[in-house]
């Protein structure tokens, strides 16, 4: 997967699922599309980007993903995640948001890059990993006889390297999960597509964003 910096908001949209929106390759290659929904129909979906709009083919069955809540006991060992994280004085990172993928989107934007400071994290620089999760170790404290969690360290391996984040008790996770919730013009949203040698773009993955 590409490996490219481009930020945006806090949501799927941007960290986790980070790409270039070129092909790597003259043949095909996988390559993420930002934007909202201009029109949609069984066969074509059109997408408003920053650049233009781009006429996306749908092939079937296609799979619309929303994110949902969810908690560091839903990731075992191996699963694939983006992690968000901003460096700390002491030269540690810390999580702020995490992502669990579905099996069928493992290897999506496989790899560790910097992301721009953006305003609703005021302005602090962070970084996206996504890759295999290793066996969160969980911190705690003993008080009164009743076990409080503090946090827990997330260590992330991608190809390449891999990276060990401190993870507060508040850090916001989430999954993606299929909707049935038809996609509508106006909603935000990223394309995992496939960008052929003739230019054509085609794609049965589509990720709802906040």
């Amino acid at each position: 997967m590409g490996k490219g910096s481009r930020p945006s908001d806090s949501s799927v949209a941007n960290g986790s699922v980070a790409a270039t929106d070129s092909a790597a390759s003259a043949t095909s290659a996988t390559t993420m599309i930002r934007g909202t929904v201009a029109s949609v129909s069984g066969t074509t979906l059109a997408v408003q980007t920053d650049s233009g709009t781009k006429d996306v083919q749908l092939t079937q069955p296609v799979r619309v993903y929303e994110r949902q809540p969810a908690r560091m006991e839903d990731i075992t060992p191996n699963t694939f995640v983006g992690v968000t994280t901003v460096k700390q004085p002491d030269g540690s990172n810390r999580a702020t948001e995490i992502h669990i993928f579905p099996a069928e989107l493992r290897g999506l934007g496989e790899g560790s890059r910097p992301m721009a400071p953006s305003t609703s994290g005021g302005g602090t620089p962070s970084t996206m990993t996504n890759g295999a999760a290793q066996a969160p170790e969980t911190k705690s404290t003993m008080t009164n006889g009743n076990a409080s969690s503090l946090g827990s360290t997330l260590e992330v391996q991608y190809a390449g390297g891999s990276i060990k984040a401190n993870v507060p008790a508040n850090t916001q996770i989430t999954k993606l999960v299929t909707t049935s919730k038809p996609l509508a013009a106006g909603d935000r949203i990223v394309v995992v597509a496939t960008k052929n040698a003739d230019g054509s773009l085609a794609t049965n993955r589509v990720m709802l964003a906040r």
